[in-house]
């Protein structure tokens, strides 16, 4: 930890790896984030820092969850992108609503490895961290966090091909626009 400092804001990043909860001695929920290159502590909930950072980035965690229901349908519990154009990825090892909820970045996890009915995650920056969650069921919400974030991608991907072949094909055009049109 760092020195027992505490955060008092905190917005997911592409250093962000995980997020746990933990109860302070007073009995309020709070964070600690393990991010690449340090661990820290901050006064907020996982899901305050989950919420806080997708309106950063342009949207709502509701929006989010919407959207990832939308695109993996009949899922439970699925992933949350945090921002689409940084490909920030988070998964929640149970219930999103739930106050024990960790949060894992996708994109942060290397291998993970069985403990009995727990997995030891491997980051990128090969530290380790074990969890309440087998390793078939961690390798299943991590595929399905890949196939959001691919979905993403490629409907990126689409809409760049079909907006630079409609510039192609089309010639240039010049608008008359005749404020006439536009009066009540």
């Amino acid at each position: 930890m760092d020195n027992g400092i505490v955060e008092e804001a905190y917005i997911i990043n592409e250093y962000t790896m995980a997020i746990l909860p933990y109860y302070t001695s007073d009995g309020d929920l709070c964070s600690i984030v393990l991010d690449k290159y340090r661990v820290m502590r901050v006064a907020k909930s996982p899901k305050k820092i989950v919420k806080d950072s997708c309106i950063f980035y342009g949207s709502d965690m509701n929006g989010r969850m919407i959207s990832a229901s939308a695109i993996l349908p009949s899922k439970k519990m699925v992933p949350i992108m945090i921002s689409v154009a940084h490909k920030l990825c988070m998964v929640p090892l149970s219930s999103p609503h739930a106050t024990k909820c960790i949060w894992i970045a996708y994109q942060h996890v290397i291998d993970i490895f069985p403990s009995k009915d727990q997995s030891i995650i491997l980051f990128t920056n090969y530290k380790k961290a074990k969890v309440e969650v087998t390793r078939k069921t961690l390798d299943t919400k991590l595929d399905i966090a890949a196939r959001l974030v691919s979905t993403y991608d490629l409907r990126i991907e689409r809409m760049g091909e079909q907006y630079n072949h409609h510039m192609i094909v089309e010639e240039a055009e010049t608008y008359s626009i005749d404020p006439e049109r536009f009066k009540e």
